[in-house]
């Protein structure tokens, strides 16, 4: 890491949402942190999203804010911007790069805000120095973590950092005797849900993976997610001829990632607890298509598993008419052999 130019005694960094996009930008906490040991150091996120930073090592200030849905609210904005202005922050670090961010970033009075030059709905123009986007690495987390070069901190350090603490790995371990699995017995983590349906696998993939999983490698399969993905998790259990275990809706934020940090493996689309997974260190097996994989293909120990198609990523704008033929053309065996290969 290089030698930082200057010395800003208040930082506020801004992720507001969602829970996966402030996990890959936590990097930024260490390299913040690094440069500055003494500087205090605040992240302002939406409450929703706020327990990924709990027991973060770097933070001096979780602050977070119950952002009304649908437009800028702005009763909720003079709410927060007043509390952001009695943080006399000396500089404020956009790394979401959308018009509330900004607007957040300019109400909190910081006399310098930074963020990128491709950042959307014309928030750049409330920037005081824009921060080009490379053009050859494609890393999200990179793209955060060089929105501090007008600080003079550069730095290839992009490891996340998610806390688990002790409390939090006896709730996973408490869920996992409550769905069935013996204490220190092996077991695989399933995450099959996320927001967007062109993401989604097929529940009989996850049935079949299940199986393999159980019958090839002895590992019990837990099905994560929240509580609305119970029904999905339901289904893939009934799908299969061994069974699996469900743990979806039965953990925290926090319980979940501890539940993560101890499988022998974890397979996820992109969602929230894909990257978790990546943050706690378990191995991971990424099932994507649809979403933005150039981001994280470059994750500590995590397999990518991917169909090359000319439409691929879609993002938000599927082309196939709802075939889902990206995730269509993956098959149970290719994925477990993308298991095999990170084991």
């Amino acid at each position: 890491m290089s030698a930082p130019a200057v010395t800003p005694q208040r930082i506020l960094v801004i992720r507001l949402s969602a829970i996966g996009d402030v996990v890959v930008t936590t990097p930024v906490t260490r390299a913040l942190r690094t440069a500055f040991p003494n500087a205090h150091l605040a992240w302002v996120v939406e409450t929703r999203a706020a327990g990924v930073l709990e027991g973060n090592p770097y933070l001096n200030e979780v602050i977070a804010w119950d952002r009304p849905k649908g437009a800028l609210p702005l009763k909720s904005l003079l709410e927060i911007g007043k509390r952001l202005r009695s943080g006399k922050f000396d500089c404020a670090i956009d790394c979401q790069g959308l018009l509330r961010s900004a607007v957040l970033a300019r109400l909190s009075g910081a006399r310098l805000v930074v963020g990128n030059t491709r950042a959307k709905e014309s928030a750049h123009l409330l920037y005081h120095q824009r921060v080009p986007r490379s053009e050859t690495d494609l890393s999200s987390r990179q793209r955060c973590l060089d929105l501090l070069a007008p600080l003079g901190v550069t730095t290839a350090d992009r490891r996340m950092v998610v806390h688990v603490s002790e409390a939090e790995r006896e709730a996973a371990h408490r869920v996992l005797g409550e769905i069935g699995l013996a204490a220190g017995a092996p077991y695989a983590c399933l995450v099959p849900a996320t927001t967007w349906a062109q993401k989604h696998w097929f529940a009989e993939n996850w049935a079949e993976l299940a199986d393999l999983l159980q019958e090839r490698l002895g590992l019990t399969p837990v099905v994560m997610g929240a509580a609305g993905d119970a029904e999905l998790a339901e289904k893939i259990r009934k799908g299969s001829r061994r069974g699996c275990a469900i743990a979806a809706g039965k953990t925290s934020m926090k319980s979940a990632a501890a539940l993560l940090e101890g499988a022998r493996v974890v397979v996820a689309v992109d969602t929230a607890l894909m990257h978790m997974a990546v943050a706690v260190g378990a191995p991971t097996v990424g099932v994507c298509g649809a979403s933005w994989w150039p981001g994280f293909q470059d994750y500590e120990r995590f397999t990518l598993v991917r169909e090359p198609m000319t439409c691929s990523p879609c993002l938000r704008h599927p082309t196939c008419g709802g075939r889902w033929d990206c995730m269509r053309a993956l098959s149970a065996e290719r994925v477990l052999t993308a298991v095999q290969g990170l084991l």
